[in-house]
């Protein structure tokens, strides 16, 4: 029990993101509005933890919010208002829809339209739209525009329609079978820009910083300042949104030189999502990339005393540590990937090893190319062989048998099976703790 109470006092934004997770969600399904039951439990939870009341106020205004929202119907006219980024509308009610309308990317649009859905495909059509406001966002997305258009000019091709994939989450141009090809090798995040490119750019743009200032501070905030244009660029979808949160506290730490939880940081980014759209709580986008970073921390935690024996060195900064996380991140997300899209890739892990790093220098190559157009000849020679290198490797993964398992879709049984099949490894974990420590 002091255990229990330990971590209510260490997790307080923690536990308020999942008590607000829980009424989105629960709240999507039912008629009864479950937020009135769960805010009464927060408060008890803070009124015990002796924690900040700030961040039970954030989510009681979050809490009205949803209140005041409604849940689509399908095929029924309803009202919309958001922002616009290239064939998709982000509302702060209703969360992301598909649409494809003549208004430039970046601005503001409001009006109606019928509400269609099957799957996990959230689109509108028969739109009607009222109004179109222009924001400074317009000027980004030109310049989304352009940097495509970089990368057409030097690279072209698949591997082009690849890159601007990867670096700039545009997945309308990628063809349908290299599309399949990404799914079936375990790694069709990589297509959408998520918080491991986040994490790419970061490191790549504090590097070249460092170079260029001198105190580590400004190139921190140099750096935050170009990841979050970099958030815009790339569509300013939610895991970059959610990752880009994450490093401007970790910014914000490293500069008060405090120590911030992983956990309660990941927590106070999704309350901040949550707060300004509620109905990403349904997104897959927002599952995945939470349950990801979940499974990474809760398996680092488990195994940092193991992982801290292991002697730093290339080897483990650069194989054992990409490897771990890589395997934590999957753990996670096989059974949401099992269930929204009806597959299992085999051969995931591995691929994810071979191709991430590919990645990193496929995307460090394109901002190179995009930097110094004075050697786009020789950037843009060096990404067509990453992505024809990265190509290859997943068209022969693809050939073996077994790549992928089929299962059913939409199936409820996937997600109560799969962690019935991890409670074995429970007691070998929490022996493995209790020797190490």
């Amino acid at each position: 029990m002091s255990q229990f109470k330990n971590f209510f006092k260490k997790k307080p934004v923690f536990i308020t993101f999942l008590t607000l997770t829980a009424g989105l969600y629960i709240g999507t399904y039912v008629s009864i509005n479950i937020l009135l039951i769960t805010f009464p439990i927060s408060l008890v939870l803070y009124i015990i933890t002796k924690r900040d009341i700030i961040l039970l106020v954030l989510l009681t205004l979050s809490t009205s919010i949803y209140q005041a929202s409604a849940i689509p119907e399908k095929w029924n006219r309803i009202f919309f208002s958001g922002l616009y980024t290239e064939n998709r509308i982000i509302d702060p009610v209703y969360g992301e829809f598909l649409i494809k309308i003549p208004v430039s990317p970046g601005s503001i649009i409001y009006g109606s339209a019928k509400y269609i859905e099957w799957g996990s495909t959230r689109k509108l059509v028969e739109e009607k739209i009222e109004g179109t406001i222009p924001t400074m966002l317009n000027g980004i997305f030109r310049l989304r525009r352009i940097l495509d258009e970089r990368i057409t000019q030097a690279i072209g091709g698949d591997i082009g329609k690849m890159c601007s994939g990867i670096v700039l989450g545009k997945r309308e141009v990628i063809p349908r079978y290299m599309y399949r090809r990404f799914q079936y090798c375990g790694v069709a995040h990589l297509l959408a820009v998520s918080g491991l490119h986040t994490g790419i750019v970061f490191a790549i743009i504090f590097m070249l910083a460092r170079v260029i200032l001198k105190k580590r501070r400004d190139a921190l905030v140099l750096t935050g300042v170009m990841v979050l244009l970099y958030a815009l660029l790339s569509g300013f979808r939610i895991p970059v949104i959610r990752a880009t949160i994450m490093i401007w506290f970790f910014i914000i730490g490293e500069i008060k030189e405090g120590n911030i939880d992983p956990l309660n940081t990941l927590s106070a980014a999704g309350i901040l999502i949550l707060f300004f759209m509620p109905g990403s709580i349904s997104s897959i986008s927002f599952q995945l990339s939470f349950v990801a970073v979940f499974s990474i921390l809760v398996m680092l935690k488990l195994f940092r005393k193991r992982l801290s024996r292991i002697s730093p060195g290339w080897i483990k900064n650069w194989l054992i540590l990409p490897l771990f996380v890589t395997i934590s991140a999957q753990i996670g997300t096989l059974p949401l990937v099992a269930y929204y899209f009806g597959y299992i890739p085999l051969f995931g892990m591995i691929s994810n090893i071979i191709l991430i790093p590919l990645v990193g220098s496929l995307i460090a190559g394109v901002f190179l190319l995009w930097i110094l157009p004075c050697l786009s000849g020789i950037a843009g020679s060096f990404v067509w062989g990453v992505g024809y290198l990265m190509n290859s490797f997943m068209i022969t993964l693809e050939k073996l048998p077994f790549a992928v398992i089929n299962v059913p879709k939409g199936d409820l049984r996937i997600l109560i099976v799969y962690p019935i099949l991890l409670l074995p490894i429970l007691p070998w974990i929490t022996i493995s703790k209790k020797r190490n420590g």
